[in-house]
């Protein structure tokens, strides 16, 4: 076996054994990750949110304050390394980069009372234009989100804001 066949057999090996499913939760579960709610005004949430966002390197790609939507992304670039070894496999479409993608649903449930859904999302992006995307639910990544957003709430209250 030649050093190319095994180095591409280890690579094939070791990418799949990186790439693990999602759970699979119900809708219940799905939208007690997603779902929090504060004890502020509509207009707080928002603007923490959007903060929160920007502060973790995202870019506002929309927002609708009427309609209670922020939707946020954030691009990164794979490492030349990484479209070496894809050359040297000989993969001719191999990953260019990964995006990621935040949207934040807002619903003020009373004048104090404010209902946040977040949905997270990757994208992967390739070298012959295509991509393919998927959902994150991973629980620790909503909880710090979440916190972020607690805090910031806490610091426009403390600021008057």
């Amino acid at each position: 076996m030649s050093n190319l066949n095994f180095l591409m057999i280890f690579t094939f090996l070791f990418l799949n054994a990186c790439v693990q499913p999602g759970p699979q939760l119900t809708p219940q579960q799905r939208r007690a990750l997603q779902v929090k709610t504060y004890d502020t005004s509509y207009d707080n949430v928002f603007k923490a949110i959007k903060t929160v966002f920007q502060d973790e390197g995202y870019i506002v790609k929309n927002q609708d304050f009427a309609g209670g939507l922020i939707l946020a992304q954030k691009e990164t670039t794979a490492g030349s390394g990484n479209a070496f070894w894809a050359a040297m496999a000989g993969d001719k479409n191999y990953v260019t980069g990964t995006g990621f993608e935040i949207s934040a649903n807002m619903e003020a449930i009373n004048k104090n009372t404010t209902e946040v859904r977040l949905i997270l999302q990757s994208k992967t992006t390739t070298s012959l234009g295509g991509s393919a995307g998927r959902e994150l639910l991973q629980p620790e990544v909503y909880r710090a989100i979440f916190e972020k957003i607690v805090v910031e709430i806490e610091r426009r209250k403390a600021r008057g804001m």
